[in-house]
């Protein structure tokens, strides 16, 4: 299970077409790469669900420029939860996704800019 440290909004933007909030995750276990975790609301419903997971191994020291050229940024939608012991992929994404939504004000900060309700 990936422990959250610190989650914070860095930016709106879209994804495939989904207005998305991209949030910033810092781990709270050592040697756990940071995320950018993308998230939009559903239709119909409007629940706030996790639809983009990148990796982030970039060093300030040496990934100065941001750009696709290197490896800095890893899309991990498809596998971040492939490793779960114990639990299924499904169940370790449906508790990260609860364990985020819950972590200080971000579910309702999310809420207000992506469905305009806190």
């Amino acid at each position: 299970m990936y422990a959250i440290q610190d989650a914070k909004i860095r930016r709106l933007t879209e994804v495939d077409g989904l207005s998305c909030a991209e949030v910033e995750v810092q781990p709270g276990n050592a040697g756990d790469p940071s995320l950018l975790v993308y998230v939009a609301s559903t239709q119909p419903g409007n629940e706030l669900q996790v639809v983009r997971i990148v990796r982030n191994h970039s060093d300030a020291a040496i990934d100065w420029y941001n750009n696709n050229m290197h490896t800095a940024f890893e899309d991990a939608t498809d596998t971040a939860f492939e490793n779960s012991e114990g639990i299924t992929a499904e169940e370790d994404k449906a508790q990260f996704q609860s364990n985020l939504f819950a972590f200080g004000l971000l579910g309702p900060t999310l809420q207000r800019y992506l469905i305009g309700q806190a």
